[in-house]
């Protein structure tokens, strides 16, 4: 990880960077078909407006607009001309792009899905809580953060045997900094699950989902049913009976 760095220095290099995403579109990239997977598996239900944040190229934005044709999908990222070029190959009046970083001023809608496609580990720690607070502000309930990220026993390999292939900003995604993330967007996590990409377990998914109507529920309880009280009286004169028989059953055998 590279600290302190500025905007202009971060923009500049993934402008330079551009033909590797080109690349991983016109080449499979199994990264990149592992990511697309989890998205299909775990996206809400035809969601109606999709955001992915640092899209590159337009990559997985355009795979989800072919895949979700009536969504409203939008993607931004801290490079010029990645934008530039995604909105040369994909953009139509359900698929645009923008040239952005997350802040809470960003947006004023609210989405179902937002996507990380390996671009949560490039945040620096100092900027997580402005990211943090515009997810919490423009994630609809029951809508889902997708996640995925390389392990930090993934990066630290890197670092030691391929340096070239840090970024300016690679930190490493814990437990904890996952967990700091569900409290900070009001979410609960999902899923955490390693993938084997190149190596076993170089890569995790994430899925964290916003639910509030767990918090309604909670401080609006609904009474149970006739039939939910009978089925639980039923439930205890059976455990009451097995208990007995249990019970018996060990005096007979131990004495």
């Amino acid at each position: 990880m590279i600290e302190n760095l500025n905007r202009e220095t971060v923009v500049s290099y993934y402008d330079e960077h551009v033909k590797n995403k080109l690349n991983d579109y016109i080449k499979i990239n199994p990264r990149i078909e592992y990511g697309w997977k989890t998205i299909k598996r775990f996206a809400p239900v035809k969601p109606q407006r999709i955001l992915e944040v640092g899209c590159g190229m337009g990559n997985i934005s355009s795979r989800m607009h072919k895949y979700w044709p009536e969504a409203i999908i939008t993607g931004i990222d801290i490079s010029t001309l990645s934008i530039q070029i995604a909105q040369k190959l994909f953009a139509d009046e359900r698929l645009n792009f923008k040239e952005s970083i997350l802040t809470p001023e960003t947006f004023n809608e609210q989405f179902d899905l937002i996507i990380f496609m390996d671009v949560y580990e490039h945040i620096a720690v100092n900027d997580r809580p402005e990211v943090h607070a515009a997810l919490a502000k423009i994630l609809n309930n029951k809508g889902r953060i997708i996640l995925t990220v390389p392990t930090p026993h993934n990066l630290k390999w890197s670092l030691v045997n391929k340096p070239e292939t840090m970024q300016p900003v690679d930190e490493h995604i814990s437990f904890e900094v996952i967990g700091k993330l569900a409290a900070d967007t009001g979410t609960e996590v999902i899923l955490y699950q390693l993938k084997n990409v190149w190596n076993v377990g170089d890569y995790a998914h994430i899925v964290l989902e916003k639910n509030d109507d767990f918090e309604a529920a909670f401080f609006h309880p609904k009474p149970v049913s006739a039939g939910q009280r009978s089925q639980r009286i039923i439930s205890k004169l059976k455990a009451k009976l097995g208990s007995f028989f249990r019970k018996n059953y060990v005096r007979r055998k131990l004495g």
